[in-house]
C-alpha cells in the first residue's frame, strides 16, 4: 500500500471519528451558553405551566413535556404545574350517556357529570404526571381541592347578552390560599394541581383550568404564565390563509373576540392570560405542547414559539 493510499485512510478515518476531537460538542456548548442569561434571569422564580390538550392521551408527548419541567427544576426555576383534562372528561361523558354542552368555550357541568369530572381530573390524569415526574425521583405531589381547600370558589354566574347562564358545578375562585403551594415548592417539589374548587360548604366545583393557572400564577406573583394546548396558539384567518400571530396585546385580543376572530375554547386561554397581565403576572404565552421542547424553547432561547400576549 503507497503513502497515498496510508494518507488517505488516515484522513478517512479522522473524519469518521471527529467525537474524538470534542468538535461536536461546541455546537451544544454554545447552545448552553446562549441559555445562561435566560436561566440567570429565571433562577428561583415561580413559572406557571397549564398541560391540556391532547398532549394528555399521548404518553410520549406527554413525557417530553414533563422532561423539560424537570430540567426547569434543577436549573432552578419552581415550576407549577396545573392541568385540565376536558377531552378525556368529554369522552368518557359520552360513554356513559351524559350530555356534553359548552357555552363560549365552558363546560355545563351538573351534578351527575361532576362525578365524571372529579374521577378523569385527581384518578386519572393528575396520577399519571405526578407517577411520570416522580420516574425521575421524588420530585411531584397531586394536589387538588380536597387537600387543605386550598382553592376557595363559588358557584360561578355567567352573564350573555344581559341575562344569567347556570353552568352547574362550575367554580369561580375567589382565594388561593399560595402559602400552601409555596410550602411544597420550598421543600423541592413540583405541586401539580387539580383544577377544582371548593366552597364554604364544602360543595366541589369544576374550574377551567386556563383559569386556574391565571389566579394561581396571580397568587404566587409568577415571573411567567405559559398555557399548554395542541395548537400553535392564536392563528389569524384571511383570504383562505391562516397565520400565526406571534404577539398581541391585550387590546388587540379583545378586538379579535369581539370580531370573531378569537373563538371556542380559545378565549377562555386568552381571557386568562389579559386577566393575569393585568394582575402582576410578568409574560404570558399559549404554547403547542405537542411541538418537542415548545416550553425550553420560548423560556431559554430568544426566538420565540406560539403567541405572546402583552399589555
Amino acid at each position: 500500500m503507497g503513502n497515498m493510499e496510508i494518507n488517505k485512510r488516515k484522513i478517512e478515518f479522522y473524519s469518521n471519528n471527529k467525537k474524538n476531537t470534542g468538535d461536536e460538542y461546541i455546537g451544544k456548548a454554545k447552545v448552553l451558553l446562549e441559555s445562561l442569561p435566560y436561566i440567570k434571569e429565571y433562577f428561583n422564580k415561580i413559572v406557571v405551566v397549564k398541560i391540556g390538550g391532547t398532549m394528555m392521551e399521548n404518553d410520549s408527548v406527554l413525557k417530553s413535556v414533563l422532561d423539560d419541567v424537570i430540567l426547569m427544576k434543577y436549573v432552578g426555576i419552581k415550576v407549577v404545574l396545573i392541568h385540565g383534562g376536558g377531552k378525556q372528561i368529554t369522552d368518557l361523558m359520552k360513554e356513559k350517556g351524559l350530555d356534553v354542552k359548552f357555552i363560549d368555550g365552558m363546560r355545563v357541568t351538573t351534578k351527575e357529570s361532576m362525578d365524571i369530572v372529579k374521577m378523569v381530573l385527581i384518578g386519572k390524569i393528575s396520577t399519571k404526571v405526578v407517577s411520570f415526574l416522580n420516574e425521575h425521583g421524588k420530585e411531584a405531589i397531586g394536589i387538588s381541592s380536597n387537600d387543605a381547600s386550598f382553592i376557595k370558589c363559588r358557584k360561578k354566574i355567567y352573564k350573555k347578552n344581559g341575562k344569567d347562564i347556570d353552568l352547574g358545578y362550575v367554580g369561580e375562585i375567589i382565594d388561593i390560599d399560595s402559602n400552601f403551594i409555596v410550602n411544597i415548592l420550598d421543600n423541592g417539589y413540583i405541586p401539580v394541581i387539580t383544577s377544582l374548587g371548593t366552597d364554604v360548604n364544602g360543595n366541589i366545583y369544576n374550574i377551567n383550568a386556563d383559569s386556574c393557572a391565571y389566579k394561581i400564577a396571580v397568587s404566587l406573583k409568577a415571573k411567567k404564565m405559559i398555557l399548554l394546548t395542541d395548537v400553535d396558539g392564536i392563528i389569524y384567518f384571511s383570504v383562505g390563509r391562516k397565520k400565526l400571530v406571534s404577539r398581541l396585546t391585550s387590546e388587540k385580543c379583545l378586538d379579535m373576540i369581539k370580531s370573531g376572530g378569537i373563538r371556542s375554547g380559545m378565549i377562555p386561554k386568552v381571557m386568562s392570560c389579559i386577566d393575569a397581565l393585568h394582575s402582576g403576572v410578568s409574560r404570558t404565552h399559549i404554547l403547542n405542547g405537542t411541538k418537542a421542547h415548545s416550553v425550553l424553547v420560548e423560556i431559554f432561547t430568544d426566538k420565540g414559539i406560539g403567541t405572546m400576549i402583552t399589555t
